[in-house]
């Protein structure tokens, strides 16, 4: 099964550290999302019906990490794999044992290796950007020296972070909230591909990404704000992707392999009758930007424009979203 994690630097990166679990329920016993963070210290607030329940934290992180893993994706709705067959998410597929995931891929999408039409702009003549109206990837926004060795080997990030607890999913599974809807894992066995409460980062991993934080570029008048964001390290392996999503203005700083990005502003999906018809066809005639992404470059997609990821092979790195 292909995984994606998540550690999200923005619960650790602040001091006090304090959360808002809020679990919410169809029905009393039925518990089908969790996770919202809040930076002020608020109680966990969990909803049954019309009860409301609080929580401490440490209570909140077992029910978290005691859900059913079919209960975490069950209220999720049938959305098209990427052959358009409609499915339901869940943390359970099948790989294909015939071919590699980018040879599945090349049959969806032939121009999958040499297909990039998105602008590039070094960071340097970053002001001469005038419009942020569509994607744009930012050159030479990473020094090579401000990346810590130790998040870019894998065998040092298992040694030395190893027993931390990440947030596991699929295409699927993070297509919506993927936070809500994943499986917590130790960061060691993530790695490994192959299944304790939540442990927070240790200050040194976090000193270790701050130069990161303050690398990603300054998007004058764009809808962006890198003071009031939400960082989140990703790591994945080939062939992941998060299916066909939106949300608002976000960056993605890439420091570890190769990721093939599909675009398009939703108005092109006027027209579009049922979301089985977008697959394969997103990965070709339906997205209108494309673009292989290249360790050291950062990528801005613009607010509301749909967008797709599959990663060509490992891959680490940084997302910024607007809180």
């Amino acid at each position: 099964m292909v995984r994606k994690f998540s550690i999200a630097l923005e619960h650790i990166l602040a001091p006090p550290i304090n959360y808002v679990y809020t679990l919410h329920y169809f029905s009393t016993s039925h518990l089908w999302s969790c996770l919202t963070v809040s930076p002020s210290p608020i109680q966990h607030l969990f909803f049954c019906a019309e009860e409301e329940i609080s929580l401490e934290e440490e209570e909140a992180y077992e029910i978290w990490q005691n859900i059913p893993d079919e209960e975490r994706t069950s209220h999720l709705d049938v959305i098209p794999n990427p052959d358009g067959v409609m499915i339901r998410p869940s943390h359970h597929h099948v790989d294909s044992i015939m071919d590699t995931p980018c040879e599945l891929q090349m049959k969806r999408d032939p121009s999958l290796l040499n297909f990039d039409n998105v602008s590039r702009v070094d960071i340097a003549e970053i002001h001469t950007i005038s419009s942020w109206d569509n994607p744009v990837i930012i050159t030479n926004a990473v020094v090579p020296e401000t990346v810590p060795k130790t998040i870019l080997d894998k065998e040092e990030l298992k040694a030395l972070y190893g027993n931390v607890k990440v947030r596991t999913g699929n295409r699927e599974t993070l297509i919506d909230n993927g936070f809500m809807n994943s499986i917590p894992k130790r960061l060691a066995d993530a790695l490994e591909e192959t299944n304790n409460t939540i442990q927070e980062l240790p200050d040194t991993f976090i000193d270790e990404l701050r130069e990161l934080m303050d690398a990603f570029p300054s998007c004058t008048n764009s809808d962006i704000s890198i003071g009031k964001m939400k960082f989140t390290l990703t790591i994945a392996s080939e062939g992941f992707g998060i299916g066909m999503h939106k949300h608002n203005a976000a960056m993605f700083m890439l420091l570890v392999g190769q990721k093939k990005w599909y675009m398009t502003d939703s108005s092109d999906l006027d027209g579009i009758v049922s979301e089985s018809e977008t697959h394969p066809r997103f990965y070709r005639e339906l997205s209108s930007h494309k673009c292989i992404q290249q360790a050291g470059e950062v990528l801005y997609v613009p607010n509301g424009w749909y967008h797709e990821i599959f990663n060509l092979e490992y891959t680490l790195g940084i997302q910024a979203l607007p809180e």
